[in-house]
């Protein structure tokens, strides 16, 4: 009888298309009072929106990513969730092997209601769901098990810091885009001019010579831009908004660079 409720307790799921990611979602739309979620890389689009709409229920819910994984990683969703109102923070408190080797934080597991521990290999990104082989287990109400990993939460989120909200910029305002290369930032303004390259990307420009801002949409995002049904004709005459990490490109001065279709949006009057 006691290895029946084990096994009744315990769903082993495995990736690509092995139903991971259904699992996990209905678990977060199952959630009552608390989600915490502690994630090496969190990209996923349905996860994500499925946390906010947890939030927006009443759902207390914090998010703890990897630091360095979530500012180089473009489809990172730290950002989204956190301009959501979801408690999201990063961790780079990680040791290092003689001031050169820098430690991750790897972990990749979630609570839920203090019953359900959500865990294995799975990241929640949509590689995971559809490209890795990856293996996750849903834990319930073991409680010595998720103690572990509610004390190893708060260990985490203790020593790490909350996400700072992106810097509004003008985007032709060449000194204060400047003063904030390598940090994410919401760019709002006019196009100067725009176009797709032979390659499939979309460039938006900002300005007109060498010192200019430009925002560079790859073609995988915009082909999935155009799906969402953005109207690109209106960057003709239309205030946009960007979103994404800024960089100063030795050959092509300052950008941001992206494959998130999410990065861009038109500013309705």
């Amino acid at each position: 009888m006691l290895l029946l409720i084990i096994s009744l307790s315990i769903q082993v799921f495995f990736s690509p298309n092995g139903g991971a990611r259904e699992a996990i979602l209905n678990e977060i739309e199952n959630a009552k009072k608390e989600i915490n979620v502690t994630m090496y890389i969190f990209t996923d689009r349905e996860l994500s929106n499925s946390l906010v709409l947890a939030k927006e229920r009443g759902v207390k819910v914090k998010v703890l990513l990897d630091g360095k994984s979530a500012e180089e990683i473009g489809y990172s969703k730290h950002h989204f969730m956190s301009e959501k109102n979801i408690d999201v923070r990063l961790d780079n408190a990680h040791k290092s092997y003689g001031n050169k080797y820098k430690g991750i934080m790897h972990n990749k597991f979630a609570i839920i209601d203090n019953r359900t521990l959500i865990t294995g290999s799975f990241n929640w990104t949509h590689s995971a769901e559809k490209l890795n082989d990856e293996n996750l287990l849903i834990i319930k109400d073991e409680k010595r098990l998720i103690r572990k990993f509610r004390d190893k939460f708060k260990e985490l989120w203790d020593r790490s810091k909350t996400l700072q909200k992106p810097i509004k910029v003008n985007p032709y305002d060449l000194t204060k885009l400047k003063k904030n290369i390598g940090e994410w930032v919401i760019i709002s303004g006019k196009p100067t001019n725009w176009n797709i390259s032979r390659s499939g990307h979309l460039f938006i420009d900002f300005g007109e010579g060498k010192h200019l801002f430009t925002f560079v949409l790859w073609e995988e995002g915009l082909e999935k831009l155009k799906e969402n049904g953005f109207d690109l004709k209106k960057l003709d005459n239309k205030e946009i908004e960007l979103k994404g990490k800024l960089i100063d490109h030795k050959k092509y001065g300052l950008e941001i660079t992206t494959s998130d279709p999410e990065s861009i949006r038109i500013i309705e009057e």
